[in-house]
């Protein structure tokens, strides 16, 4: 049984799964966005709240976590008009990379990079940097993604080549300063 039938026949049951499959995974993903745990927290469990008051309106088209992130999204969207700022905010969280290298040096120069990169994320508009976390965080299908975001599936897909074309340009600029920086050393 998928927990959102588990819910639907007992809810009590249903949410304890649904806590229990989806808690982590949606914390990280709420963290990414208001980059604080408390907000994190607060976001988390408004939306395991709806999602069990409305798993009713599920239906299957898209991969349930889509669709949760999508309600989680929307109570984001609602905080941000109420509170009248216009941008999302990722914590400095960044997918570990397994660095099988015993060098310590390139080990540090890996951190440095990851640090460049998610400075970089963090700096792209929130359109932008939406569906740049839900594709390369989150791993989302961009067809998962304009359900989610409630886009027309061609407008993630600009704004996807759109990002990677500023965070290319960002990232360049970062790394040349900072050769020019050790070269001045």
């Amino acid at each position: 049984m998928e927990v959102w039938e588990e819910i639907a026949a007992d809810a009590q049951a249903g949410a304890a799964r649904l806590v229990a499959e989806y808690g982590d995974r949606l914390f990280t993903a709420a963290c990414r966005i208001v980059q604080n745990e408390t907000d994190a927290e607060d976001l988390v469990f408004r939306t395991f709240e709806a999602v069990v008051a409305k798993v009713g309106k599920f239906d299957g088209r898209s991969q349930f976590f889509s669709w949760m992130y999508s309600v989680m999204l929307n109570f984001r969207r609602m905080d941000l008009r109420r509170k009248g700022a216009n941008a999302l905010v990722f914590d400095d969280e960044i997918p570990e990379t397994e660095d099988s290298s015993p060098d310590p040096a390139e080990a540090l120069a890996l951190k440095a990079d990851a640090e460049s990169i998610r400075a970089v994320v963090d700096r792209l508009a929130e359109p932008l940097r939406t569906v740049v976390v839900l594709r390369y965080f989150e791993e989302m299908e961009l067809a998962d993604i304009a359900r989610a975001t409630s886009a027309p599936l061609g407008t993630v897909k600009f704004r996807l080549h759109h990002a990677r074309r500023e965070l290319a340009e960002m990232l360049a600029q970062t790394f040349r300063a900072h050769d020019a920086s050790n070269l001045a050393e």
